[in-house]
């Protein structure tokens, strides 16, 4: 079953910050330089986390991944810019505080 995830890492080298940010972009959408939206099945979220760790220095960097249930998911408003999704713009509001 898919849920909707937010991904949010902090990354302390420019070298991993590119390769962690590409990783991440492969399963998700970005809606700021280090805030990813996806929506993913826990055993694929489990893949990311697995590549993640090969990538990142644990003693530096940090991955937050939040769950965020389908109500809430649904109540996401936008205040300025439209989010890209695969190329795309949507339609579907955002707010992050």
């Amino acid at each position: 079953m898919e849920k909707h995830w937010l991904i949010v890492y902090d990354i302390r080298d420019t070298k991993r910050l590119a390769k962690i940010s590409k990783c991440v972009e492969s399963y998700g959408w970005r809606v700021q330089k280090s805030v990813f939206e996806s929506t993913a099945s826990d055993e694929t979220i489990g893949q990311l986390k697995s590549r993640l760790e090969k990538l990142m220095d644990i003693e530096e960097d940090f991955v937050l991944f939040f769950e965020v249930c389908e109500r809430d998911f649904q109540k996401k408003q936008i205040f300025g810019k439209n989010i890209e999704k695969d190329d795309k713009i949507t339609d579907e509001d955002f707010v992050i505080l």
